[in-house]
């Protein structure tokens, strides 16, 4: 079905704002509200802070909200659906992407949630109907009228094949600004060779490093832990292992504009009174987008990230655009004490993204694999026969 449709059926109930956190399976939808004048689309940088966000719009305009969101963002939200909304009795109409349904094949990091939304949203209470193309007027108002009745929260849940319509180049991309995708993550890892393990957060940075390390044999001593899931967790997984890191080497975090401000607060733990992460390297990769959904805007466009890091007490703050100076700052830093941070602003629009690390390698062979680098000791050979 065209987006279209379901923006007009929205019209009808006069639902909104809309606050979005990307799944390609939302892609044509996001795109159309954003093209329409009377729609109004907000970015925030969670799914928790979107459900507060429309908390707070529906106490201003009594008006329904919606939020959009992937079905691994429901967890996320979970804690303002039960704690705030539920027991105040705010309403929300969530569209939740089903990532991982059941006799479709999907990404790994889908494998379990896919299967257990519908018992989670029974769980905790959320009434949920699944859109379809021949009846979605008839779920919208379902859903709408168990809304107004409760008062609380429902969703309406968006399968791979509703919208197939293809997505345009998004407006709003910034072109031009900086490095490519491919090298940014090739100068990070000729900065640090052989001193370093990486972790690369999800999306088409990890399938970048994944191809870098093994195009240039890089891949034997020079380890990276690729993240498939988990959005926003590249830098807590890299403070966990820097603090027991003892042989001299970096942990280098490359990270993207959207996954650091999903969890923007971890930035606070690299200076601790009880750890300071002197080995790590934080390195956050900004094309102002979420590249793998489709493209749509983060909201990096209005953060300053080095005053953020200063403020959080990075030793070293740097930012750079050229593939030349971000290797020579990385050199730089592989031999200096931190914390470190990296701003570089990338380009990659039209740049092709490199096959999923999931075709190669499974979640558990790349933990494997990556410990046995890291700590090549009698106690990883025993976990791993577990």
């Amino acid at each position: 079905m065209k987006p279209i449709e379901l923006i007009r059926e929205f019209k009808r109930y006069r639902l909104g704002p809309y606050i979005e956190v990307p799944c390609s399976f939302l892609g044509p939808l996001l795109e159309a509200l954003a093209r329409d004048s009377e729609c109004e689309l907000v970015n925030p940088a969670n799914e928790a802070i979107a459900m507060g966000m429309a908390t707070g719009s529906f106490l201003a305009t009594n008006r329904i909200p919606v939020v959009l969101m992937q079905n691994s963002g429901l967890c996320n939200a979970l804690n303002a659906f039960t704690s705030l909304n539920q027991i105040y009795k705010i309403p929300v109409l969530c569209l939740i992407a089903w990532r991982g349904q059941p006799g479709i094949k999907d990404a790994p990091e889908h494998t379990i949630m896919g299967p257990k939304l519908r018992s989670i949203l029974k769980t905790f209470d959320i009434p949920y109907e699944v859109l379809s193309a021949k009846s979605y007027k008839r779920e919208i108002k379902s859903v709408i009228n168990t809304i107004t009745a409760s008062m609380k929260p429902a969703a309406l849940l968006v399968t791979e094949d509703l919208m197939k319509e293809k997505i345009p180049e998004a407006k709003n991309r910034r072109a031009g600004a900086g490095l490519s995708r491919a090298a940014a993550v090739n100068a990070i890892i000729a900065g640090t060779a052989g001193k370093a393990c990486y972790i690369s957060t999800n999306g088409f940075i990890s399938r970048e490093a994944c191809y870098a390390l093994e195009a240039n044999e890089l891949k034997k001593n020079n380890q990276c832990f690729y993240m498939m899931g988990s959005m926003g967790h590249a830098l807590p997984i890299a403070l966990g292992i820097e603090r027991y890191q003892n042989d001299g080497r970096k942990t280098v975090v490359i990270d993207g504009d959207g996954g650091c401000l999903m969890h923007l607060g971890a930035m606070a733990s690299v200076n601790g009174k009880n750890h300071v992460a002197k080995n790590l390297i934080h390195i956050v990769l900004d094309n102002g987008t979420y590249a793998s959904t489709g493209g749509q805007p983060s909201v990096s466009g209005d953060v300053d990230f080095l005053k953020v890091a200063q403020g959080c007490g990075y030793k070293n703050v740097y930012s750079a655009n050229e593939a030349s100076s971000l290797a020579r700052i990385m050199t730089r830093l592989s031999s200096r004490e931190g914390p470190s941070f990296i701003h570089v602003q990338i380009d990659d629009v039209g740049e092709p993204p490199k096959p999923r690390v999931s075709d190669k390698y499974s979640c558990e062979a790349i933990r494997q694999s990556f410990m046995d680098t890291i700590r090549p000791s009698r106690q990883t050979r025993r976990l791993r026969h577990k």
